[in-house]
């Protein structure tokens, strides 16, 4: 069970627009959907998602911050589902798109739903007291994001980044390592074919009192759009998850 609701949190931990300078959405209102199939313990689920831009805004310096609401499906379970939230920024000024994949606040919220979750299944219910209680025990520090230049260098350093969320003893750590650009690429998926799109690949660690799960990705970006293609494996090269955008409503 543990591995199922730990699997919603990694995938947690996103053709037909205009193009644009921005590796983001910035239409308020749209809904990416997204196939997606897991791999847990040899056994196939399917994981597909909805990524919807919630709200758009613009600050003083021009900046444009797209808020982003996920809703995934629980493996293994039709009738559950998780949401969560992360946004992107883009600077006109400097060209740099920045995929907030997880925030501090965030990872609290994502806890938290995916305790609910738990609890729901379990035939429990988590009230507002409890809610309270336990949002008030966890701690959270760092952030995770990428940076998508519009020219990036191949050869860039790029720091490693964490967040880590503890509760009570409990602690979660998630760490991104080895972040590369990988230059550019055209695909081509459900929702239609992306040219020129920014191909960025990093090592993405998860570190619990269950072990430790190691995971190297795979994503590119188009212009205008966002993630349009996701690939997860282990290792040995197996792998473990395969995200693709389906349809843009």
């Amino acid at each position: 069970m543990y591995r199922k609701f730990i699997l919603v949190l990694t995938v947690a931990l996103a053709g037909g627009l205009a193009a644009s300078a921005q590796y983001m959405c910035e239409k308020e209102g749209t809904v990416l959907s997204y196939k997606s199939t897991t791999v847990v313990d040899g056994k196939t689920y399917d994981t597909g998602f909805t990524a919807k831009v919630s709200a758009v805004t613009k600050d003083d310096a021009g900046v444009v911050t797209s808020l982003i609401e996920e809703t995934h499906k629980v493996p293994g379970n039709d009738f559950a589902e998780i949401k969560n939230n992360s946004s992107f920024t883009y600077n006109p000024s400097t060209g740099l798109t920045v995929d907030h994949l997880l925030s501090a606040e965030e990872f609290r919220k994502m806890i938290l739903g995916i305790t609910g979750e738990a609890m729901r299944q379990m035939g429990q219910t988590l009230t507002e007291s409890m809610l309270a209680e336990l949002e008030k025990a966890i701690t959270v520090k760092g952030d995770l994001f990428i940076d998508l230049p519009a020219e990036p260098a191949a050869d860039a350093k790029v720091p490693n980044r964490s967040i880590k969320a503890a509760i009570e003893g409990f602690s979660m750590t998630m760490n991104l390592w080895n972040f590369k650009y990988l230059g550019f690429e055209d695909v081509e998926v459900p929702a239609g074919k992306y040219v020129n799109c920014m191909k960025v690949s990093y090592v993405l660690k998860q570190s619990s009192p269950q072990g430790n799960e190691k995971s190297n990705i795979v994503t590119w970006y188009a212009k205008g759009i966002g993630p349009v293609k996701k690939t997860t494996t282990d290792n040995k090269g197996n792998l473990i998850s395969e995200e693709i955008l389906s349809e843009i409503k």
